[in-house]
């Protein structure tokens, strides 16, 4: 497969999902599929999803891009194994997504909105490059209007290491157990506010998206989903 530039309207949206894949993250590998899973399923007779364009990136000892596509099509492969090259894999995608955006635009005449989400649990190791490499590859981002959001995962890392690098919008999300609801529901829930809105929602991301205590159970509508599985092996 290759990056998608054939899009519905000229109000387009991008989205780049970082997410760590380190050894770490081993015993949510399945909460990850799971919740991408849904989150592409949520999407389904969405009006705008046609100009919805995902790319799901993750990182370890290096970084492992996902093509762009739209939003019913991107890949949810996710593996896990290796330290956390955090600082380096924020700049290669920050840098990819981009590149991305020049080419939509020099494609198709119009500058989308982007935003680039990264969800880490936990800080950095056996890194390629420094924080202030980070720091100055988020600066840049947020300069020119890309919403950057962070995502804690866990209790090893709190939000107050996106906030130190920069990010516009942090969020922590401590139960391990809530990842695919956060990931199907919530995430969802803000890209279809960003994707109907205006202008980018930059820090108020996740301003909608359910309070800690109710994150702390599945919602009624991911545990319907996810009873009826039917779907899941069909992405």
């Amino acid at each position: 497969m290759a990056n998608v530039y054939d899009f519905s309207s000229d109000k387009i949206d991008i989205y780049l999902f970082l997410v760590d894949a380190s050894g770490s993250m081993e015993s949510d590998s399945g909460k990850v599929i799971e919740g991408l899973k849904l989150y592409k399923k949520s999407f389904e007779n969405f009006p705008e999803s046609n100009s919805i364009a995902v790319s799901l990136c993750k990182f370890n000892d290096d970084i492992y891009y996902g093509d762009f596509r739209k939003v019913q099509d991107f890949s949810t492969n996710y593996w896990t194994g290796g330290a956390t090259t955090i600082y380096y894999s924020i700049g290669k995608a920050a840098q990819y997504l981009k590149r991305y955006i020049k080419e939509v635009t020099e494609r198709t005449g119009c500058i989308p909105r982007a935003t680039m989400l990264v969800l880490s649990d936990g800080l950095s190791c056996s890194d390629r490059e420094t924080e202030s490499f980070a720091q100055s590859a988020i600066q840049d981002l947020n300069l020119a209007g890309i919403t950057t959001v962070f995502v804690a995962f866990g209790d090893a890392i709190t939000s107050q290491f996106g906030k130190r690098l920069g990010f516009v919008s942090t969020i922590d999300v401590q139960n391990r157990d809530t990842l695919v609801n956060f990931l199907g529901v919530e995430l969802s829930k803000s890209c279809k506010e960003q994707s109907q809105s205006l202008k980018a929602l930059g820090a108020n991301f996740f301003s909608h998206a359910v309070d800690e205590s109710n994150s702390d159970k599945y919602s009624n509508t991911t545990a319907q989903a996810l009873e009826d599985d039917s779907w899941i092996n069909d992405i």
